[in-house]
């Protein structure tokens, strides 16, 4: 996939040492003059490196602030045989588009500052995502670990779910909703993280908003049965303030409880589990 024709409103492209960089305006003259058309050279004067895909790092850049720098790798067999290599710049720029347009629609997502493209051979090209970073935010899925009082447990959660149904109702399907990509902040805002390969539609159907759902809660009950504190009423809590006043009866809650348990046992999650004991 090639370039996106279209840049996102406030973003602008740039030529640096060999790199395609598409940037924040304003925030462009100090990422460049910072180095990050090559962001691997800055990896060396990272001030944070974090675990995830892609070696994510943080970079204290003038004026700026802290950025947070991820690599775009491939995962499962592709990522074996491509590892970081990409056919163009689309994914990388396809979810800067998802970022912009989320924060456009008001959902709580990180700041984007851009990404970042350079040539590897062949035909290929590596990319790096920009954002800027918050600092003493963590995942959601750590806050619950941390074992919070009981009042604070239920913001987070409530508030988790309430990020997710924005992101849905902006349109947009999240392939990879879990709990490690709700980023609960110092003021107690839930971000919904790693718009990699989300896409942006005119309206999201019921029925990918429920893979989303189902998707979100079998990570959720992994966890559980991997013996981390994640309660059965935790899940819960997210999926009663996503619904807010969409509760459904009883009746199709009853079917929609059942169809859960199947999605969860046709995954594996309970044999994979039990088999690990």
């Amino acid at each position: 996939m090639g370039r996106m024709s279209g840049l996102p409103v406030g973003f602008a492209r740039h030529e640096q040492d060999g790199a395609s960089l598409v940037l924040r305006t304003d925030d462009a003259p100090a990422l460049l003059a910072a180095g990050l058309a090559d962001p691997e050279a800055c990896r060396e004067r990272a001030v944070a490196e974090y675990r995830g895909r892609g070696r994510p790092f943080g970079l204290d850049v003038p004026d700026v602030g802290r950025v947070f720098v991820r690599r775009y790798v491939h995962g499962g067999v592709l990522g074996h045989l491509t590892a970081d290599r990409h056919a163009g710049d689309g994914r990388f720029e396809e979810e800067l588009a998802a970022l912009t347009a989320a924060q456009d629609a008001g959902v709580p997502v990180p700041e984007a500052l851009g990404v970042v493209s350079r040539a590897t051979g062949l035909g290929l090209r590596r990319g790096w995502l920009l954002l800027r970073e918050i600092s003493g935010a963590e995942d959601v899925l750590a806050v619950l670990c941390d074992t919070p009082e009981p009042a604070q447990r239920r913001r987070v959660l409530a508030a988790s779910g309430r990020a997710m149904r924005r992101l849905h109702d902006a349109g947009i399907d999240h392939p990879d909703l879990h709990l490690k990509n709700l980023l609960r902040t110092p003021d107690g805002d839930v971000l919904v993280l790693d718009l990699d390969r989300s896409r942006v539609r005119a309206e999201l159907a019921r029925e990918r908003r429920l893979a989303g759902l189902f998707r979100f809660d079998r990570y959720a009950a992994k966890q559980a049965r991997r013996g981390l504190p994640v309660s059965r009423i935790d899940r819960l809590r997210v999926l009663r303030a996503y619904a807010g006043s969409d509760w459904p009866g009883r009746a199709e809650l009853r079917q929609l409880a059942a169809r859960l348990a199947r999605h969860i046992a046709r995954h594996g999650v309970l044999r994979r589990e039990a088999a690990a004991r």
